[in-house]
């Protein structure tokens, strides 16, 4: 079997070593495991065909490493794809007797890279000084801990953006920031605020890259750059491959080594093919994907991973219709998490909400949130409810018990139509300023003045 020197495709050939049972790799399970059909009567095109251009083996493996449970249960071994029939069985053969066959089975073993964490090992928290963030950043862990946050944050995410209060000079500032967490070669913990910019900086070298006009169009057109590249990294001074986005609310650039890339092996109920996780994992938009999440909802979309969420997202062309585009965007993205489950909300129109409001809600009940202040500033009581079809949480201003619609209570139906709503109240529809709460006649002489005004323009 004299083995081509550089053939540009390949298959896999794995061999469960407690089984003893042998195939040609044709996907992935759930589990992590090789998906394997018998090489002997299956058509090749039915192989996962592997090639440096679209499905890196590498990828394939390190995929393979960080999702599988016991990865030295399998053994590896490739093939020239255009010797799938001949080689390939006879190596199925030997495979029967690996330790018989170890020498001429040498050539064609494939060496796994070593396991990693699936995620980035969590940060011991008990390295935080808490005092500190609070003494010189205004935030609490409690407030962090409730919103979701913190969670992200330990994971080596950055959370979302936080109203900050630090002190300088003796004077605070109300700031806002993303914030993360560094760990320090001391082992100490650094919180390190992530303030929005005002544009990305795409013309200054980024870790020892300098974008190209096309990789720019990319970044500000999807947020992502779509393909590998090199990147310095700093602790260790070598170059390694690394996807590239835009952080879209800072406008920061973040990277992520594609050793570390992990691809989830579905989307809700989608399974994802092996060719479209190797594709991902490259930073490659897998196109015009049919997603079903968990409560049933399908839409089609775009695919790519984006290294600030650390995780695949959707991607939308210009050309998608603009309700498909938002309801896809929402449930992704804002309301709903990616299996189609209410997202937790921690507050309501900057009024933060009980632990037993957080639970009715994200269990589709309707909540009261009281002294809320509408768009002009005005109190009113609002009762919010996730509206499953809208897929959003939705305030109509009305009676609960009336038709089982969301509402206000009724001394701010008035206030809230008008002001919110646009409508128009016969007893005030010439007053121009905002209405206050319970009000449906002029409050006072000068209102009433504008409101006696006859209509028609004045001589």
């Amino acid at each position: 079997m004299a083995q081509n020197q550089d053939p540009q495709e390949h298959i896999l050939i794995a061999r469960n070593n407690e089984t003893g049972q042998t195939g040609a790799v044709v996907g992935q399970n759930p589990d992590g495991s090789p998906q394997t059909a018998d090489i002997k009567s299956t058509p090749i095109t039915q192989f996962v065909c592997f090639n440096k251009q679209q499905n890196p083996i590498e990828a394939f493996l390190a995929n393979f490493i960080r999702q599988a449970k016991n990865p030295s249960l399998f053994g590896f071994f490739k093939v020239p794809y255009d010797e799938a029939a001949t080689t390939g069985v006879v190596m199925s053969d030997m495979l029967a007797d690996p330790e018989g066959n170890k020498e001429m089975l040498a050539a064609y073993k494939v060496n796994l890279p070593e396991k990693t964490q699936r995620r980035n090992n969590a940060i011991d928290e008990s390295k935080i000084d808490w005092d500190t963030i609070e003494k010189e950043w205004g935030i609490k862990r409690d407030d962090l801990a409730k919103s979701g946050d913190l969670t992200s944050m330990l994971y080596n995410r950055k959370s979302q953006l936080v109203s900050l209060s630090p002190e300088m000079a003796g004077e605070k500032f109300d700031l806002e920031a993303r914030l993360s967490f560094r760990t320090n070669p001391d082992g100490s913990v650094t919180l390190v605020p992530h303030f929005p910019q005002k544009e990305p900086k795409l013309d200054v070298e980024y870790k020892g890259y300098t974008f190209t006009d096309d990789d720019k169009e990319q970044l500000l057109k999807n947020g992502n750059l779509g393909h590998p590249v090199e990147l310095l990294n700093p602790e260790t001074g070598k170059m390694e491959k690394s996807l590239v986005s835009l952080d879209r609310i800072t406008n920061e650039i973040e990277s992520v080594p594609l050793d570390k890339v992990y691809i989830h092996g579905h989307i809700g109920k989608t399974e994802l093919s092996m060719p479209e996780i190797l594709s991902l994992k490259e930073g490659k938009m897998v196109e015009s994907k049919e997603i079903e999440l968990a409560d049933g909802r399908k839409f089609t979309t775009n695919l790519q991973y984006n290294a600030e969420r650390r995780d695949v997202e959707f991607i939308y062309e210009q050309g998608q219709a603009q309700g498909e585009k938002n309801d896809q965007k929402q449930a992704h993205n804002n309301w709903l998490d990616e299996n189609g489950n209410i997202r937790k909300i921690t507050q309501w129109s900057k009024k933060p909400l009980t632990e037993q409001q957080q639970a009715d809600y994200m269990a589709g009940k309707q909540i009261t949130v009281t002294d809320v202040k509408d768009r002009n500033g005005n109190d009113c009581t609002v009762f919010v409810q996730f509206d499953p079809e809208a897929k959003r949480p939705k305030t109509v201003y009305n009676y609960p018990d009336k038709a089982k619609v969301v509402g206000v209570a009724e001394e701010s139906k008035t206030q809230a139509a008008v002001n919110n709503e646009g409508k128009s109240n016969e007893a005030t529809n010439k007053v121009n300023e905002p209405l206050q709460k319970g009000q449906t006649a002029p409050k006072d002489e000068s209102q009433q003045k504008k409101q006696n005004k006859p209509k028609g323009p004045q001589p």
